[in-house]
């Protein structure tokens, strides 16, 4: 099974609402989400897997959710849904996954190919080496402070805009005017933020130092995806609302 980082936000109104209640009592193709929790709880390791504590989470603030309950749900719909989409393109199926989230609550604001994921999770383990996250919870992912999520997701956007400027590798990376004004914002936010800048230059010194093309190391996969890196990364930053969406999970699975 290949390895899948995605990043979720969430509206807790929605989600109280809408996701609890279809939780609770809707049938998509072939099972309700009792049923499905039912099968899991019949599979070996799944003591800690509870149909009522995921619904009375997503009813009281779906922000607080664990990681192990979040990807049960992601792993119900996608058992639930997919199924609906054999003879579609995967646009279809990931237009319609996307407004369906939008409608309950739920927000994939990053979903990372398999490649790139063990690069992210080498910058974001670089990261908090210096500037440690408070974590709801650990276990494959973390559900942390949305302003913590965005000032990583600044970082990210610097070393990878540091990447691209070096061309250690021949970038085909157009950047829009908003892009580029974003980029020059961050910049002037932490000018006088010495310790961050110090990695940030360290960061990028490194990974072009150590560059090599046919390694597959995180380090090489960093300045591989480093536009994909910078534009999602950009794109999260203005999906972001810090006030409405308070925590960020990231979901880490295999």
């Amino acid at each position: 099974m290949k390895r899948a980082l995605s990043m979720y936000m969430f509206d807790k109104d929605k989600a109280s609402t809408r996701l609890y209640e279809d939780l609770q009592h809707r049938l998509y193709h072939t099972q309700t989400f009792r049923d499905y929790i039912e099968e899991r709880k019949r599979e070996p390791n799944t003591d800690n897997i509870s149909f009522e504590n995921i619904l009375e989470t997503v009813k009281n603030d779906i922000n607080l959710i664990t990681i192990d309950d979040l990807l049960e749900i992601t792993l119900f719909f996608n058992s639930q849904l997919y199924p609906l989409f054999s003879q579609d393109s995967s646009e279809v199926r990931v237009k319609y996954i996307e407004d369906l989230y939008d409608y309950l609550g739920i927000t994939c604001l990053y979903q990372l190919p398999d490649s790139a994921c063990t690069a992210y999770s080498y910058q974001y383990e670089w990261y908090t080496e210096t500037f440690p996250i408070d974590r709801l919870y650990k276990d494959k992912g973390a559900n942390i402070r949305s302003d913590d999520f965005l000032h990583f997701n600044d970082y990210v956007i610097l070393v990878a805009k540091g990447l691209i400027d070096t061309k250690v590798i021949e970038y085909e990376c157009e950047l829009t005017s908003h892009e580029e004004l974003i980029i020059e914002t961050i910049k002037t936010e932490y000018q006088d933020h010495v310790l961050l800048l110090e990695i940030i230059e360290e960061q990028v010194k490194f990974l072009v130092r150590i560059f090599y093309p046919d390694d597959r190391s995180p380090y090489v996969h960093t300045v591989y995806h480093a536009c994909e890196f910078l534009k999602q990364s950009i794109q999260m930053k203005s999906m972001i609302n810090t006030k409405n969406n308070p925590r960020i999970v990231i979901l880490d699975s295999y």
